[in-house]
């Protein structure tokens, strides 16, 4: 394959001609394998940090993961956006574009975590107490979270790194840089917690340590593997042009992807409240969650990039067709998994406690079980969300998103008072109810507006 008078030395399969579904399972098989692997270094240490260091240093993790979260996730948004660039570019053909859109990126990226890993540092206090964190446990969180913003600036290398990889559809890459990554914070949880016994803060030091780890890894194999990003020196810099496109693409995403863990926070702040016990459970369905839910986000993020580059070489056709492919997938796993967690429900919450502790475990086999049964309903809505990332429509996902994330808070508020922990399931079946129709009716307007399949 040659773009822009390159010659690739390891060929890249765009994803405009052959198999839709076999181009989605082939991008989601390394994307659900690298992000398993990612979220294993939060699961790691609750597994650990719940074991070794009892049910109050486990909750202290999950009160600070959400705070951390939305900061990581803004900048996972920004990558998003423009990866939906870099995909256009390179299904187009344009080499030149693409890379200097990457450079303009890797920049922007730089300068926005290192201004949100100084803002979380200078008020961790406060935002704890926003979050109402039980006084127990206040000092132990607090700790955790500002030495995990001190590696927020590698977060964001590695998401940038693993955006690019991921815009041409190669999305093993990154898989193997988090392998590397997990494998580094596996054995340092096991030396900082449960052999020095430093806690939470150590859980934090292992974290940041295999972010690096990632990051480093990734934009070696990066150079070495996808040179078409490295090609030419004089693309190397910021572009202003692209700057401007890529935050008009990107800050929507970026807002949309920190809101689902604004809406998260608010939820926990509505947790906290009932308990350590409560928020202990809480954080470890949620540590489930995450597992659970990665095979829809990587579908659809597999459906962005093949509807993208289809878009940039004017196959209109193949993208509706990517949209069905997609839901269909999407509805399908959602139903898998969903038996799947209802069934094995309490081993799984036993993953992450100490034996004795039975009221945690009491607690969230019943929260568990309740929030599998709704597992298909954010597998549709990705599959929405990913054709309408593709086509541009950043504002509107982030609309329905903010929409979803309100009707969860509000819902969960009027009705933990009285119905306690399962409120959370209940709120987010409400919500996703929602947003699937919310996404559904914009995708009708789109098609009608733009003439049934032709240019979106």
């Amino acid at each position: 394959m040659r773009i822009s008078g390159l010659h690739l030395r390891r060929p890249i399969r765009p994803m405009t001609d052959g198999s839709i579904a076999k181009h989605l399972i082939l991008y989601a098989i390394p994307a659900i394998l690298g992000d398993l692997f990612q979220v294993t270094y939060n699961t790691v240490d609750s597994i650990i940090v719940g074991r070794y260091a009892g049910a109050s240093a486990l909750a202290a993790v999950g009160i600070a993961s959400p705070l951390m979260s939305v900061a990581m996730f803004f900048i996972i948004g920004l990558g998003i956006g423009a990866s939906v660039l870099m995909s256009e570019f390179y299904g187009a053909g344009n080499g030149k574009a693409m890379r200097r859109e990457f450079f303009t990126t890797l920049i922007l990226s730089v300068g926005i975590s290192g201004a949100i890993g100084i803002g979380m540092l200078l008020l961790a206090n406060p935002l704890l107490r926003l979050v109402h964190t039980p006084p127990e446990i206040f000092d132990q969180t607090c700790g955790y979270l500002r030495i995990v913003a001190l590696g927020m600036l590698l977060t964001a290398l590695y998401n940038t790194l693993a955006a690019a990889s991921r815009s041409v559809g190669d999305a093993t890459t990154p898989l193997l840089c988090l392998i590397a990554g997990s494998a580094v914070n596996v054995v340092l949880d096991l030396i900082f917690v449960a052999g020095l016994g430093f806690g939470v803060v150590g859980a934090a030091w292992a974290t940041v340590i295999s972010q690096g780890v990632s990051a480093l890894l990734c934009a070696a194999l990066l150079k070495r593997n996808e040179r078409i990003f490295f090609a030419d020196r004089s693309d190397f810099g910021l572009d202003r042009s692209l700057l401007r496109r890529t935050l008009s693409f990107s800050y929507a995403t970026a807002l949309q992807q920190a809101g689902i863990y604004v809406g998260k926070l608010l939820v926990q702040s509505m947790v906290n409240p009932l308990g350590v016990d409560a928020a202990a459970a809480f954080t470890a369905v949620n540590r489930i969650d995450d597992y659970a839910l990665i095979p829809q986000r990587d579908v659809a993020n597999g459906e962005t990039v093949l509807i993208a580059q289809n878009h940039g070489a004017g196959k209109y056709d193949r993208m509706e067709k990517g949209l069905k492919v997609a839901v269909v997938l999407e509805a399908v796993y959602g139903a898998l998994i969903s038996l799947a967690v209802f069934a094995f429900a309490g081993p799984l919450m036993r993953l992450f406690v100490r034996t004795g502790e039975e009221k945690v475990i009491q607690l969230g086999v019943r929260y568990l079980r309740l929030m599998g049964l709704f597992y298909f309903l954010p597998g549709i809505t990705n599959g929405l969300q990913g054709y309408l990332r593709a086509i541009g429509k950043m504002k509107l996902t982030m609309i329905v998103t903010y929409s979803q994330m309100s009707i969860r808070a509000v819902c969960t508020y009027l009705l933990i008072g009285r119905m306690g922990l399962v409120a959370v399931p209940r709120a987010c079946a409400v919500g996703w109810v929602a947003m699937m129709i919310g996404e559904t009716l914009l995708i009708v307007r789109v098609r009608r507006r733009d003439g049934e399949g032709e240019n979106p």
